[in-house]
């Protein structure tokens, strides 16, 4: 992925992220709502992340990054996604989506490393922040129901997020053509 494809993705999923967050009847919502314990966004998340991390960063492993264990490492990813199902089953979604925004942010970091542009900046800044959210929310996956139901609480907070998103989507998006 080049520096244009990933800041345009970013940009897009922003966007539209920010765009269903800001319309106050949706299902989009009603699912964000339902996300932190949702069996459904379980699976499909852990599923994703696990299937992204074997083929993106196991199934290339050369001899000197222990390319010679690429069975056991993609044997013990394929068991902790699936032992997280039974050991840690509780707000597993969050811990998914923790996992890949993760896996995305260094597909975004790979693609601007040593570019030039300084407009890059603004999308660096943005994959770091959503690294420290996954990683925070990662650890402690309660505090993203906290925050959804804190969000849902007062009407105008959610659309409030959902203008942040949106915003910083459309200048990612915009800035994606500067390059």
């Amino acid at each position: 992925m080049n520096l244009f494809q990933a800041s345009l993705i970013t940009g897009i999923l922003l966007t539209l992220v920010g765009g269903m967050l800001t319309r106050p009847k949706s299902n989009f919502r009603s699912a964000f709502l339902r996300f932190p314990r949702s069996k459904a966004f379980s699976i499909w998340f852990i599923g994703i992340a696990t299937t992204w991390f074997l083929w993106r960063h196991v199934l290339f492993l050369s001899e000197a990054d222990f390319g010679n264990y690429k069975l056991l490492i993609g044997g013990v990813a394929i068991g902790v996604a699936l032992l997280s199902f039974v050991y840690a089953a509780d707000f597993l979604a969050v811990r998914g989506w923790a996992m890949l925004v993760l896996l995305f942010s260094r597909e975004v970091l790979d693609a601007a490393f040593l570019q030039e542009a300084q407009s890059r900046l603004v999308l660096v800044s943005i994959v770091y922040f959503f690294i420290v959210v996954a990683l925070y929310f990662g650890a402690w996956p309660y505090r993203m129901r906290d925050l959804i139901e804190w969000l849902n609480r007062k009407p105008g907070r959610m659309e409030v997020l959902g203008s942040v998103f949106l915003t910083s989507g459309l200048l990612t998006s915009a800035l994606s053509f500067i390059y």
